[in-house]
């Protein structure tokens, strides 16, 4: 009978173990872009200045999108029109508004 809730035990600290490994690593995960056409056009242009956590974890709508392309060309943003439209489209899709 002893030996049977050693193990238990055992298996239940194996457990709880494996659980705490498991949040440890997903609460130190970085977000990353979402896969989609022109993903590494997104993260080359925007990680250029910033870390590409700020662009993943802020979904806005196209016209919010719109305004932050306008926001960072004050900043020094440089992109042709077909890179801009294809960053719009990207961020649009794959990073909609949470609301």
């Amino acid at each position: 009978m002893k030996a049977r809730s050693i193990e238990t035990s055992y298996a239940l600290a194996v457990l709880l173990g494996t659980v705490l490994v498991g949040i440890v690593v997903r609460a130190n995960a970085q977000p990353t872009l979402p896969e989609g056409p022109n993903r590494a056009l997104v993260e080359r242009v925007c990680g250029s200045c910033h870390d590409v956590e700020m662009v993943a974890i802020n979904g806005r709508s196209e016209e919010g999108w719109n305004g932050t392309i306008e926001e960072m060309t004050g900043y020094g943003l440089r992109v042709t029109p077909a890179e801009r439209a294809m960053i719009l489209e990207y961020l649009k899709t794959y990073l909609p508004s949470r609301r």
